[in-house]
């Protein structure tokens, strides 16, 4: 962002703030969020997810069952979905 930007981004951030109601909905908003992806993207639950993938993936391979590799599939694609957003939030609180 240049300077000036800056500087307008700086400016409506002080008048929003001078405004108690909108000052208040945008705290409550960024706390919200916060706590929303702490639980989720925490990585002793992407361990897990990953642990329960190999396991589906291996029993899938050894039974050849039909369900075992749709429930396979199915937590792989929640797994790499965590994963994702877990390495885009770190990556995004190391950059701050």
């Amino acid at each position: 962002m240049s300077e000036h930007e800056r500087r307008v981004l700086a400016r409506l951030e002080r008048l929003l703030r001078q405004d108690e109601a909108i000052d208040l909905g945008m705290r409550r908003l960024a706390v919200g969020r916060r706590h929303a992806l702490r639980g989720i993207g925490s990585g002793r639950s992407l361990g897990l997810l990953c642990l329960l993938s190999l396991s589906l993936m291996i029993t899938g391979i050894a039974t050849s069952q039909t369900l075992v590799t749709v429930a396979f599939a199915a937590v792989w694609a929640v797994t790499l979905l965590l994963a994702a957003t877990w390495l885009f939030a770190s990556s995004r609180r190391r950059s701050l």
